[in-house]
């Protein structure tokens, strides 16, 4: 949290310069068109950072509510769409500290779940906020890759800023998931209906990210 507090005007000059490769290349897209093919009439934006996943979404006509602790990103988000945004930690959430929070189509946390206790109470506590038939969707690294360098354990990992430039500092720890624990947690909260989409590299075709995709 304080390493975000510490970076947030950083974090904004990259995403506004749209300046993360992948992003461009192929995961914000992938977002978006997973929650519009839901055709939610309202979503709940969880970790919405300085809001530019609320604003493609209010572009469509979507009513947005977007959600994240830090209060610069929250000010940023305001000035880039109508939507509603709202400063509050994964634990109020999880305590139901929301007032005037309306039950959602959809709920989504793009690339924003990077702790462990905090993570699996949000998620529990997801059910409550979505409207029947609705959708959780859920994009996060592709855990798959860490294969590749014989890491694929569940457990903390040490996280950095490489490629961001050297305006950031401190560096923050990231809690890794296994896709089957991936599917433990999501299913030990109350979802059903699983499915992943895996968001590939357009050139190389690497793995880029997945999207976890789950019912109520």
């Amino acid at each position: 949290m304080e390493s975000w507090k510490k970076n947030a005007s950083h974090w904004i000059e990259v995403i506004d310069s749209n300046a993360i490769e992948s992003r461009k290349l192929a995961t914000n897209k992938a977002i978006v068109d997973a929650v519009i093919n839901a055709n939610p009439l309202t979503v709940i934006d969880i970790g919405c950072g300085e809001g530019w996943l609320a604003k493609e979404l209010s572009d469509r006509n979507i009513s947005v509510t977007g959600i994240d602790a830090i209060p610069a990103l929250i000010d940023k988000a305001r000035q880039k769409s109508p939507g509603k945004f709202i400063v509050a930690s994964y634990q109020d959430i999880a305590e139901g500290k929301l007032p005037g929070v309306k039950r959602s189509d959809v709920i989504v946390i793009n690339f924003a779940l990077i702790s462990k206790e905090s993570t699996e109470q949000l998620i529990g506590a997801l059910p409550a906020l979505l409207n029947a038939k609705g959708s959780l969707f859920i994009q996060t690294l592709h855990p798959l890759n860490r294969k590749a360098i014989d890491d694929y354990k569940t457990g903390w990992k040490p996280g950095s800023w490489d490629g961001l430039g050297d305006k950031f500092t401190e560096p923050y720890e990231w809690y890794f998931r296994t896709m089957e624990d991936w599917f433990s947690l999501l299913e030990y909260s109350g979802f059903s209906q699983l499915k992943t989409t895996d968001v590939l590299h357009p050139q190389t075709g690497a793995l880029l990210s997945v999207i976890f995709e789950c019912a109520v």
